[in-house]
């Protein structure tokens, strides 16, 4: 009996934590963890639904460095250069950024993006040209 009152209450449990019977579909948005090395940027998932969506940012690289999200339909690494600012991409469709992301330093970002793709990059001069930047999609 008490075995099965132990089942009972891990399957409810599991229930409730993946939304049970009563759920009306997907959860919106969620939550990314990104990882900015001197090199590339790498994240937990690719692709989440639209709606609020945090992404939680922490500086493994030597230096400092700054994460932008730029909805576009470019390839991640056909971003066009900025003539006005060397070593840097043009950021047109940026959604939002985070500059000032110290060494082993974390800062979250919180936007709500709509279906899409985007381009995650650190845009510190040189950065991107270094891979700092990966495609993400909203869907």
């Amino acid at each position: 009996m008490k075995r099965l009152a132990t089942i009972t209450v891990a399957a409810l449990l599991l229930l409730a934590a993946c939304g049970g019977a009563g759920t009306t579909g997907a959860q919106s948005g969620g939550s990314v963890a990104v990882k900015l090395t001197d090199t590339g940027i790498s994240l937990d998932r690719s692709s989440l639904t639209a709606g609020a969506v945090t992404f939680r940012i922490t500086n493994a690289g030597s230096i400092e460095h700054e994460f932008a999200v730029l909805k576009t339909g470019l390839a991640a690494d056909k971003l066009p250069a900025d003539p006005t600012k060397p070593g840097k991409v043009k950021e047109d469709g940026n959604v939002g950024e985070v500059e000032g992301i110290a060494v082993k330093g974390t800062k979250d970002l919180s936007l709500d993006l709509q279906p899409g793709q985007y381009v995650l990059i650190c845009n510190v001069p040189d950065h991107y040209g270094k891979g700092m930047h990966v495609a993400f999609t909203v869907k």
